[in-house]
């Protein structure tokens, strides 16, 4: 085995985040205590209850029935068909994704990722063995997908799976419901199993919410599977669990199959948290605490790029926590070098920012990502104020360093 994976996000960001001031290259919601989530209850006494864990079993679960239920009326059941059935649960989106991709791939078999990613969904594959082809996403059209593209990059009869990320890690941009349906009609027509993290749904921008890829059964193809977790959109990294939703139940088979092997039980204290953080009570209150928190920063991040746009530009993110933000010499326009810029805005100001180079340049071509770097906006207001206050100070050094 290859073993390729060498994880430069995380250890960029375990390195240096003790030594911030302000980090802003995650990409979670500010971490959630359970007494906080007692008061965003609807009926605070019986979520207090749901934790109370001192007369609990500590007993051996796979994740029962009652969370795959819940997990499961997190979509729209018309549309989806998705019961609690279809569900697995799993440690965390890392291990859900883990499951999905050694369970489904092996050596030789020829992958589509979209790119830029999230790195281990990429890594993942290449480590396998995969042959891998990149659907890269294009910056001068708001990060949009190209479906001429998928179809060219398609190797009939080998292809063996398309990996997407929707809501997309770092690009913060998310898959219209109208382009998701035409995904899947393009993979149904070769066959294709569609692997789509969700982890940053539901925290969209928009005034619309798009579909989850689960929730197009009506296109009659089941070979379509999405993950999440609690990490990202529900400030609850430190609950390790995970899912994975899928209608098809060949699929589901060779999932539990290998999860038997790997990582089958999950924690039973995790479990009830898990089954009360997703329930009517508690899940429409947090997610729009932090709907309010990503609005207020991201126009607070919009407006210091208008007024630093001789230095940095995005693409404002319609989804997600993270956007990709490209600082550019105010001079000449061309981008900075991103890793040595980070690590300047980190030794200078003490405010951590991930480089795009080191983190996300992973594909079969370097270089295309000079000068940006992953900003995260679902952090607390005055962390996002301090942040910017000091990146404006550096870019304002910057630009007497360069004179």
């Amino acid at each position: 085995m290859a073993h390729d994976m060498d994880f430069q996000l995380v250890k960029w960001l375990t390195s240096n985040g003790p030594n911030a001031v302000a980090v802003v290259g995650g990409s979670a919601t500010p971490y959630l205590s359970l007494q906080e989530i007692v008061s965003l209850s609807s009926d605070p006494e019986t979520t207090k209850a749901a934790f109370d864990i001192m007369n609990r079993t500590l007993s051996l679960t796979e994740g029962g029935p009652t969370l795959q239920k819940t997990i499961a009326e997190i979509y729209d059941q018309s549309r989806s068909n998705i019961e609690a059935r279809n569900v697995i649960v799993t440690n965390a989106a890392t291990g859900a994704n883990h499951v999905v991709q050694r369970s489904l791939l092996k050596a030789g078999d020829h992958v589509i990722c979209q790119y830029p990613i999230y790195g281990p969904l990429l890594d993942e594959p290449k480590d396998i063995g995969c042959e891998m082809s990149y659907l890269r996403l294009d910056p001068a059209d708001n990060w949009s997908l190209d479906l001429e593209q998928l179809k060219a990059l398609i190797k009939p009869g080998k292809t063996k799976m398309l990996i997407l990320n929707n809501p997309a890690n770092p690009t913060g941009t998310h898959l219209s419901t109208e382009l998701q349906r035409e995904i899947i009609q393009i993979a149904k027509q070769h066959d294709i199993v569609i692997h789509c993290d969700e982890i940053f749904r539901p925290l969209f921008h928009t005034d619309e919410t798009p579909a989850s890829m689960i929730e197009h059964a009506d296109l009659d193809y089941d070979k379509v599977v999405t993950t999440s977790s609690l990490s990202k959109a529900y400030g609850l990294s430190g609950v390790r669990l995970g899912w994975i939703a899928t209608r098809s139940q060949r699929l589901m088979d060779e999932f539990t199959h290998y999860r038997m092997f790997t990582c089958q039980f999950v924690s039973t204290i995790d479990e009830a948290i898990a089954t009360e953080v997703l329930s009517s009570r508690c899940r429409p209150a947090i997610l729009q605490k932090h709907f309010s928190m990503a609005k207020a920063n991201l126009d607070l991040v919009q407006s210091f790029i208008d007024e630093h746009s001789e230095q940095c530009e995005w693409v404002r993110p319609t989804a997600g926590s993270v956007g990709f933000v490209k600082f550019k010499n105010h001079r000449t326009g061309q981008p900075v070098d991103d890793i040595e810029f980070c690590k300047r805005l980190m030794d200078s100001k003490k405010v951590l920012m991930a480089p795009a180079s080191s983190c996300f340049d992973l594909g079969d071509r370097k270089g295309e990502f000079e000068g940006r770097t992953r900003m995260h906006f679902t952090v607390e207001t005055d962390t996002a104020k301090k942040a910017l206050t000091l990146l404006g100070e550096f870019l304002d050094e910057e630009k007497d360093r360069m004179q």
